[in-house]
């Protein structure tokens, strides 16, 4: 009897704490996702100005852009090194490619990868004494080049863009390592991994492909290059490798052909 005595108190504190904590996730979440017409009206000048992709949305969709945006500027920690200095229009520009790869996903935020390095130009990896432009450090760290992002993106059709590569590296990271990502994204990367070993021969063999030869080093460079490509030359894509286009637009669920 004593212990039915204690079990509906404690049944209802245990519910009012566990309701409470739902509560304030919501509640941080709404104050994050609040845009003001202000903020937005800025933010699609801001986009609109820069960005092809962002142009061929509906107005709705742009809008859902702007909101991501807002929200992973709160979740995602963008620093600048070797003196190159971040402000707003930095953050934002380097949250566009973050933003378009996942544009497809309920689930959009890849929840390791909350700090992005900025480096004004090409930069010397200190494991590898090695300059890149670009990289994806499994500890949680997306690196790019100032310089590079902004030439990736005033060029849309050369199939070559840093922002795009490097998010895809850490799409396909998150879709390996982890659970905590879009459901149902892990058949769709095994049958890209599956035909990419076939294409990565027919480029190491220097046969006629529409991927550069950086395609061939591994299958995290091939998945990569394919996102650069399903982008930024989705026609040609799409009639040279029908099958590797489904399967993106299966795993991304966004057709740019469309």
């Amino acid at each position: 009897m004593q212990s039915n005595e204690y079990f509906a108190p404690l049944l209802v504190i245990s519910l009012f704490i566990i309701y409470s904590m739902h509560y304030l996730g919501l509640f941080k979440f709404l104050r994050m996702a609040f845009i003001s017409r202000e903020e937005k009206w800025k933010l699609n000048k801001f986009y609109g100005a820069r960005f092809s992709y962002y142009n061929k949305l509906s107005d709705k969709d742009k809008e859902r852009f702007i909101v991501r945006a807002h929200i992973l500027m709160h979740k995602i920690r963008i620093e600048g090194r070797q003196g190159f200095k971040i402000d707003l229009n930095e953050k934002l520009f380097v949250l566009a490619a973050y933003i378009q790869l996942t544009f497809g996903f309920k689930k959009y935020f890849l929840p390791k990868f909350k700090r992005i390095f900025v480096y004004p130009d090409a930069y010397r990896n200190q494991s590898t004494g090695n300059m890149h432009y670009g990289e994806v450090n499994p500890r949680g760290v997306i690196v790019l080049s100032w310089k590079r992002l902004l030439k990736g993106n005033e060029i849309i059709d050369d199939g070559i863009n840093l922002g795009l590569h490097e998010m895809a590296h850490a799409l396909m990271h998150t879709i390996i390592h982890s659970n905590d990502h879009e459901l149902g994204l892990d058949p769709f990367l095994r049958d890209i991994v599956r035909l990419s070993k076939h294409e990565m021969e027919k480029i190491k063999s220097e046969e006629h492909h529409l991927f550069r030869r950086y395609a061939g080093s591994n299958i995290y460079e091939f998945f990569a290059v394919a996102i650069e490509n399903f982008f930024e030359l989705p026609v040609e894509l799409q009639k040279e490798l029908p099958t590797l286009y489904t399967y993106l637009v299966r795993l991304l669920k966004q057709d740019p052909l469309k």
